[in-house]
């Protein structure tokens, strides 16, 4: 009798342990959602602590793998925030390391599934760009095309493999890919200000590689439910009318994919 009890006795501190620990994660990965969003609507300043926060909560519970996939979010956003000062490369290739070593951590963990797939090729493919590291840069690009193969109908596979791939410049990119991407993402997309900002991001795409009728129908569609892709646009007509449109133009839209997501959801502003 005395053994069951001992024995018995360390399974429940242990179970009780293990319900803290759950509810403390849950509780960790519902403060990331928050501030992930706060980041998206572009407070940029709360990637750091949120760092540092999923750090700590791997720390505690290394076998989460949910955790580590959020903490590779994190670190991509932190990376992302680090665009918006004087640019430090080593820093940036740290921060994108952590965050594909995360993701790979996360897919041991949890096994394979679509977000952690395309976001871990998607890390490898920035961190190579970053290092000039033309073979990793590929690998990125195949895993994240083979997370479409396997996951097609995914929404967030689609949007990271297109929003990765459309910095490339057109003579190194898939262009087919990245616009089989914005158009499956325009499609799913609820209209108004995402469809206007996703419609000028496809026409841009068709006017870098010559395409001007196509490119000139994306941009015709465009509603004004969002005033910033209007306003792009309206640039758009006058620059096709003296040649060509500057470079320039193209990435201030482009900078916002992933970073600045208040360009397409954060309501009532367009900043």
């Amino acid at each position: 009798m005395r053994q069951s009890v001992l024995f018995f006795l360390p399974l429940s501190i242990l179970a009780a342990a293990t319900l803290a620990a759950s509810s403390q994660d849950d509780a960790v990965l519902e403060a990331a959602r928050r501030s992930q969003l706060e980041f998206r609507q572009g407070n940029l300043a709360v990637a750091e602590p949120l760092v540092k926060s999923l750090e700590q909560a791997v720390a505690k519970s290394p076998d989460n793998g949910q955790l580590w996939e959020t903490l590779g979010h994190a670190y991509m956003s932190l990376q992302g925030s680090l665009y918006a000062g004087p640019l430090d490369i080593p820093r940036l290739i740290d921060t994108g390391t952590h965050a594909r070593d995360a993701y790979a951590r996360s897919l041991a963990l949890k096994g394979d599934n679509a977000l952690g797939r395309a976001s871990h090729g998607m890390s490898q493919f920035v961190v190579s760009q970053l290092s000039g590291d033309a073979p990793g840069m590929q690998a990125g690009i195949d895993e994240m095309n083979a997370a479409v193969r396997q996951w097609p109908t995914s929404k967030a596979v689609r949007l990271t493999r297109g929003f990765t791939m459309i910095h490339l410049p057109p003579a190194m990119r898939d262009t087919n890919a990245v616009i089989d991407d914005l158009k499956f993402i325009m499609d799913v997309a609820p209209g108004g200000r995402q469809e206007d900002v996703l419609h000028v991001l496809l026409g841009d795409v068709y006017a870098e590689v010559g395409n001007l009728p196509s490119a000139r129908k994306e941009y015709e569609q465009v509603t004004g439910g969002s005033a910033f892709a209007a306003e792009q646009v309206k640039m758009r007509f006058t620059d096709l009318a003296k040649g060509a449109i500057p470079a320039d133009s193209i990435v201030t839209v482009r900078m916002g994919t992933g970073t600045r997501c208040s360009m397409c959801h954060a309501p009532g502003t367009d900043n």
